[in-house]
């Protein structure tokens, strides 16, 4: 059943909404809030449109969608968007319901786990995760054992290689746009942050600093509110660095950057100036 494997390729532009508004959110969101929008997402592009195998039983993508945002996401994004396709495929009916639940909750553990492994090994979503995740995939299949085994026999027959190969695809094509949107929106954030910190203390630099001042500036002329600038150096320096070495006197500035960021209100700025 060739046509059964065109049909769930159709599904990849749902995929790549999906992915696109991944990207977009990305930088946009942290933490929890991060995870609910993810898993709403996720959800929503996980109400494809379903390829018949019989009446009642459904072939379709969402499982990749569900997996991805275990990974991309965490536990919450996976259960959220679990619990809307479940909610979806409930509504559908048939006596592939069971099934098709099953298959769901497969994919929301395979996700919460890649997830959790990755945290613990890299923190960092890779390539060769998504192709792991993909080969793993097929065990979402396993929500067949509900029907009757003559049934399951018949849908592997006729379909199960196409349906296995095409959840295989839509995973790493989903899988490797996410990764692409997370590479570019990674760079942008090191962009930025080259641009407003000192490389060598990791305090804000100049240019930070200005703007930050500029800042305040305008506030006083509005409000009047008084603000004070410390200006501070570190005495016989050069001697520091000509007697123990350039990479001696960097952890002296790094050490004293440490110290005043310990000793700062939250309200106040740190930066470097100087060369």
């Amino acid at each position: 059943m060739f046509d059964v494997f065109i049909g769930l390729l159709q599904n990849t532009g749902m995929l790549a909404l999906v992915a696109v508004a991944y990207g977009f959110l990305l930088p946009r969101l942290q933490g929890m809030t991060a995870q609910i929008v993810m898993g709403l997402v996720f959800g929503l592009g996980a109400m494809l449109s379903p390829v018949a195998l019989m009446p009642g039983i459904f072939a379709d993508s969402r499982s990749a969608i569900i997996m991805l945002a275990g990974v991309f996401g965490g536990p919450v994004a996976a259960v959220i968007s679990g619990g809307i396709a479940a909610a979806w495929r409930f509504n559908a009916g048939g006596m592939g319901v069971g099934p098709g639940l099953a298959g769901i909750g497969i994919a929301m553990a395979l996700g919460v786990a890649a997830h959790a492994f990755v945290r613990t090994v890299s923190r960092t979503v890779r390539f060769r995760h998504i192709a792991v995740l993909a080969l793993a995939s097929p065990l979402v299949s396993l929500g067949a054992l509900f029907l009757p085994w003559s049934i399951i026999r018949e849908l592997w027959a006729e379909s199960g290689f196409e349906v296995s190969l095409a959840r295989m695809a839509g995973i790493l094509f989903l899988g490797t746009i996410m990764l692409e949107h997370q590479r570019r929106i990674g760079a942008e954030r090191r962009v930025r942050q080259l641009a407003y910190l000192d490389e060598l203390s990791g305090l804000p630099n100049r240019r930070s600093f200005y703007s930050h001042l500029t800042r305040e500036w305008n506030r006083w002329e509005r409000y009047s509110e008084n603000f004070v600038v410390v200006l501070v150096d570190i005495d016989r320096f050069k001697v520091v660095n000509d007697t123990y070495g350039h990479p001696t006197g960097d952890l002296v500035i790094q050490r004293l950057a440490r110290v005043m960021l310990e000793e700062s209100r939250g309200a106040d700025l740190v930066a470097r100036t100087g060369g």
